[in-house]
Order: C-alpha cells, then sequence, then structure tokens
C-alpha cells in the first residue's frame, strides 16, 4: 500500500462526511423557509440592574427550530432628559403598514403587509404620556419619541391648624 493510498483513503472519508453534512443541512433548510433568528440581548438598566432578554422568530431549540409567522423587530431604547427613545428595524414595508400603540410603560408595535408581519411588545424604562408621542418611519428605521410622566408625590402635605 503506497502513501498515497492511504492520504486518498482518509481525505476521502472527511469528503463523505462532508457530503453527509451538506445533505443534512439542504433537507433541514428546505422544509424551513426565510431567515431564521435567535439570540439573547444583555443590558443595564437605568436602575443598575441587569437584564436577558431573548430575541428572535424561532422558537430557540437546537434540533428542529420552529420559524415563528411573525418576526420581532430588532430595537433599540433610551432615555434622555425625559424623553424615551426607541428605535425598531422593520425593513421592506410601507408606513401605512404599521400599527402603534402605547400603554403606560409598553408600546406595542405590529406590522401586517401581508408577506411580512412583524410584533414586538417594547418595555419602556419609565411610564410615558401616549399623547406626546412622534413617530418616523424612514428606510426600514422606526423611530418613536415620547415625553416621560414626571411621577407626582404620593401625599399631600396637610397644615395644622
Amino acid at each position: 500500500m503506497s502513501a498515497d493510498d492511504i492520504w486518498d483513503g482518509f481525505f476521502g472519508s472527511f469528503e463523505s462526511m462532508n457530503r453527509r453534512m451538506e445533505d443534512i443541512f439542504a433537507r433541514f433548510d428546505a422544509d424551513r423557509p426565510g431567515v431564521k433568528t435567535y439570540g439573547y440581548t444583555m443590558y443595564q438598566g437605568p436602575d443598575g440592574v441587569r437584564h436577558v432578554k431573548e430575541f428572535g422568530n424561532t422558537d430557540g431549540s437546537l434540533l428542529r427550530p420552529q420559524l415563528a409567522s411573525v418576526r420581532e423587530p430588532f430595537t433599540d431604547v433610551s432615555e434622555e432628559d425625559g424623553k424615551v427613545r426607541v428605535v425598531a428595524e422593520i425593513p421592506g414595508v410601507e408606513k401605512k403598514d404599521i400599527s402603534l400603540e402605547c400603554a403606560g410603560t409598553v408600546l406595542t408595535i405590529d406590522v401586517d403587509n401581508g408577506d411580512k408581519r412583524f410584533h414586538k411588545d417594547v418595555g419602556l424604562p419609565s411610564e410615558v404620556d401616549p399623547t406626546t408621542a412622534k413617530a418616523v418611519y424612514n428606510n426600514g428605521l422606526l423611530e418613536v419619541s415620547l415625553e416621560s410622566v414626571v411621577a407626582k408625590p404620593a401625599g399631600t402635605r396637610i397644615e395644622i391648624q
């Protein structure tokens, strides 16, 4: 047996394994169309508490992830000078397809234009006044700004007579 035969046999096994793996992944992707996104994001809130949130459009299982019919847009939330700003990536839709609703500390983003559907309930860092909302959609980016509600003292001062 020559040295060439040994190397051909050795690398031939790798080629065979590579073909099998490509077949497995091709079958896996064939019955699951669309982009599969799943991950975690970590951030520190204004109160100093660290948070971990899941994001994406699959259930997170490694073996056979189920593709959700509704995608979750990537979002960024910031608060500065009494204003809360939410930026969401919603590519490929028109602004008439976007529905926004705000209640207390949650901004709900819903998009349905037939083939593209997005949904996300965005937790806001503080209570906001929904009547001050301003939303702009341009080039796939939705930007919503809201005024924070200043907390009023819970008690009332009582004068002693």
